[in-house]
């Protein structure tokens, strides 16, 4: 395994790349919102037997860092071009995008076909956010977690919101990665991801 920071239009990115270096396509891996790349740590063995995984935490997320401003999934999937030729990569790759991770892959191969072999997205809805929604969490939830960091109320939101109600009840350890991901977050950089991403 190896990690590094690479410089991109939305701050320097944690790029983590695991295993064997093949013949076969590279994959990249892109997280949701509010988690980190920690997310992918129970597929990675399974996927790094037979190609390379280049790993890439989100703006404000983890290790990465934010660029100062609002931006777009067009910079995100920007920032993703920029890493893969950064890594060296000039094949085309297969994409596997959680949430926020598959919005950036489909603007990527959208824009840029010929970097995407296969498009792999998971809880990825292509319908805009509904306006109540964007409403509660402008008005309500982004000002309580500006003020009061990620208290038990809105990190009990984050884990309803990304895990199922039989993952809650019977996987802990998923559970609990969750929440260190939102709890460990950078306040200021994550509440910009949330508006830029999210609103």
């Amino acid at each position: 395994m190896s990690a590094r920071m690479i410089e991109t239009t939305v701050g320097r990115l944690e790029v983590r790349v695991e295993g064997a270096v093949s013949d076969r396509a590279a994959a990249v891996l892109w997280h949701s919102l509010f988690v980190d790349e920690r997310t992918w740590d129970r597929v990675v063995p399974d996927l790094a037997q037979d190609r390379r995984l280049v790993i890439i935490t989100g703006p404000g997320h983890g290790a990465s860092g934010d660029p100062g401003r609002r931006y777009t999934l067009q910079d995100c999937a920007n920032a993703a071009a920029a890493v893969l030729r950064a890594s060296g990569i000039s094949d085309p790759v297969d994409w596997v995008g959680n949430a926020w991770g598959g919005h950036v892959g489909i603007v990527l191969a959208g824009r840029r076909p010929e970097l995407i072999r296969t498009l792999i997205t998971a809880g990825t809805p292509v319908h805009p956010y509904p306006l109540p929604e964007r409403l509660q969490t402008q008005l309500v939830l982004l000002p309580l977690y500006r003020v009061l960091g990620p208290v038990g109320l809105l990190t009990s939101a984050v884990v309803e919101a990304l895990l199922s109600q039989s993952t809650r009840a019977h996987d802990k350890a998923a559970t609990g990665l969750v929440r260190d991901c939102f709890t460990g977050a950078d306040r200021t950089r994550m509440a910009n991801a949330v508006v830029s991403i999210s609103l």
